[in-house]
C-alpha cells in the first residue's frame, strides 16, 4: 500500500535527492551580522587605539613637511635663475591644486575603494556572505590613506597660498585651511567612487553591489601597490600596467622587421615606444612637478627631485632594455655583440631622459651639461636596476618594526647612480668643472654597457 504524500505548496522550497540546495541569503548575512556584533564591537576608545600607529605616522609626516618646507616658501633664498614672484606662487599653486584634484580622483578610480585580495574575491563570488560587512573596514582603510595623503599635499599647497596672497607672516591659518580642504576633498569624491563603482553611496550597498570583475581589478590594483610599497619595488606595478596597455588595445598587427642584429632591435624599441605615449608623458610631467620643487625650494631640493624624476622616465621607456639585461636566454640567442645592443637599446631613454632634465633644470640657472649629466647618471642607473635583486639579509630593528637590509638595497640599486649625478651637477657648477664631470658621466654610462651580466 502506497503512503500517499501531502501536496507541497508553491512557497515550499524542493525536496529529494535531485532537488538542489537553496539558500536564504537574508538568514545568511543575519548571522554574519550578529556574529560580527558579539566577536567584535569596539568602543570609540578602542578603535582610536587601533589606529594610534596610523594617526601617529600621519602626525608624524604633516609636522615634518611643515617644518621642512614652511621656511623655505616662506622665506626663500632664491638661487635659481628664475625667482617667483608672489604671482607666480598663486600660479603654482593653482597648477599643485589642480593636480592633486587629478591624482585624488585617478587614485581613488584605481582602487575602488571598493576592494578586497584576489582569493578573497574568489570565495565571494561564490559565496552568500554580505560583502557589506566583510568589506567595510577596507573601504575605510582607503578613506583614511587618501585623507592623509590629500592632507599632505594640501600642506604644499597652503605654503604657496601663504606666499602667494602675502600673508606669509601668520600662514597657520591658510595653511590649515588648505589641509582641511583637501582632506574633505576625499570625503567628497569617495561617495562619488563608490557610487560609480557599485551604485550607491553608501560603502555596505556599494560593496553589496559591485560587480565581480570589478571586485577582482579593484583588488588587483591594490595588491600591486602593497606589494611595491612593502617591497620597495615597482614590478608589480608595471605587469599590471602592461596587462593592462595589451588588454585595451586588442589587436596586435605583425610589422616587417627592418636591418638586422642591433639596427632591428632599435626599430623594434622605436615601435615598442611608440606604443606607450601615455606613460612616457607621465613621467616627463613628474618632471615639471621637479622644476616646480625647485623653484620653491631651491636648487638643492630641484636637483634631487630633478634626479628621481629622470629616472623615472629611464625606467618608463626602457622597456626593451629592462628585457635585454634581465633576460640571459635572450642576449645568447641574438648573434650581435651584447654590448652593441645594450648601446642601441639605451639611445631612446637616454634621449628622453635629455629632454625631462632639461625640462627640469634649465630654469634653476644651471649651465648647458647639466641635463646631459643627469641624463648620463639617470640612464647608468636604470641600467644597473636592471640587476638581480639582493636577498632579504639581515632583519634590523627600527621604531618603525623590522627592516631587512636587502630591502633597503633594492631601493638604492640604481637610485644611488641618479643621486650621484645630481649631487655632480651641484658640485661641478659651484668648481666650474663641467666638462671633467661629464666626461666622468660618459665613463660611469660606458661602465654599464661594456660590464658582463650573468
Amino acid at each position: 500500500m502506497s503512503e500517499v504524500l501531502p501536496e507541497a505548496s508553491p512557497g515550499d522550497p524542493p525536496t529529494g535527492a535531485a532537488a538542489p540546495f537553496v539558500g536564504d541569503l537574508d538568514a545568511a548575512r543575519e548571522v554574519l551580522r550578529e556574529r560580527r556584533r558579539a566577536a567584535h564591537a569596539p568602543s570609540p576608545l578602542q578603535v582610536v587605539q587601533d589606529w594610534y600607529v596610523g594617526i601617529f605616522i600621519a602626525a608624524t609626516m604633516l609636522t615634518m613637511l611643515f617644518a621642512a618646507t614652511g621656511p623655505a616658501i616662506l622665506r626663500p633664498d632664491c638661487d635659481t635663475a628664475v625667482c617667483l614672484d608672489p604671482g607666480g606662487y598663486a600660479l603654482v599653486a593653482l597648477g599643485a591644486a589642480g593636480l592633486g584634484l587629478l591624482a585624488a580622483v585617478m587614485g581613488l578610480r584605481w582602487v575602488g575603494p571598493v576592494s578586497t585580495d584576489p582569493s578573497e574575491a574568489t570565495w565571494m563570488v561564490s559565496s552568500p556572505a554580505d560583502r557589506g560587512l566583510l568589506l567595510r573596514g577596507r573601504v575605510l582603510r582607503v578613506v583614511g590613506v587618501a585623507v592623509v595623503l590629500a592632507a599632505s599635499w594640501g600642506v604644499l599647497v597652503g605654503f604657496a597660498v601663504a606666499r602667494g596672497v602675502g600673508s606669509s607672516a601668520a600662514p597657520a591659518v591658510v595653511v590649515i585651511a588648505c589641509t582641511a580642504v583637501g582632506a574633505l576633498l576625499c570625503v567628497v569624491l569617495v561617495p562619488i567612487t563608490l557610487r560609480r563603482q557599485g551604485g550607491a553611496v553608501v560603502p555596505r550597498r556599494a560593496a553589496r553591489a559591485v560587480r565581480d570583475a570589478e571586485l577582482m581589478r579593484a583588488g588587483q590594483v591594490v595588491q600591486a601597490f602593497t606589494a611595491a610599497t612593502t617591497m620597495l619595488d615597482t614590478v608589480a606595478l608595471e605587469v599590471l600596467a602592461s596587462r593592462g596597455r595589451v588588454a585595451r588595445r586588442g589587436r596586435h598587427p605583425s610589422r616587417r622587421g627592418a636591418g638586422t642584429g642591433a639596427m632591428a632591435v632599435l626599430v623594434h624599441e622605436l615601435w615598442a615606444l611608440r606604443r606607450r605615449p601615455v606613460q612616457v608623458l607621465v613621467a616627463l610631467a613628474a618632471c615639471l612637478g621637479a622644476l616646480v620643487v625647485g623653484l620653491l625650494l631651491g636648487r638643492l631640493a630641484g636637483a634631487v627631485l630633478s634626479a628621481l624624476a629622470v629616472l623615472a622616465v629611464v625606467r618608463v621607456s626602457a622597456g626593451g632594455l629592462t628585457a635585454w639585461l634581465t633576460a640571459p636566454g635572450l642576449r645568447r640567442a641574438l648573434r650581435a655583440h651584447p654590448a652593441a645592443v645594450t648601446a642601441v637599446l639605451a639611445g631612446p631613454p637616454f634621449v628622453l631622459a635629455v629632454v625631462g632634465a632639461a625640462v627640469a633644470l634649465a630654469p634653476l640657472g644651471l649651465p648647458w651639461w647639466a641635463p646631459v649629466l643627469l641624463a648620463l647618471a639617470a640612464t647608468a642607473g636604470g641600467m644597473r636596476a636592471c640587476d638581480p635583486p639582493p636577498g632579504l639579509g639581515v632583519a634590523l630593528s627600527t621604531p618603525g618594526g623590522a627592516v631587512h637590509v636587502g630591502l633597503v638595497q633594492r631601493l638604492l640599486l640604481g637610485t644611488d647612480l641618479a643621486l650621484l649625478g645630481a649631487g655632480a651637477v651641484l658640485m661641478a657648477d659651484a668648481v666650474d668643472a663641467g666638462p671633467l664631470v661629464l666626461l666622468a658621466g660618459v665613463a660611469l654610462l660606458g661602465w654599464q654597457v661594456l660590464r658582463e651580466r650573468d
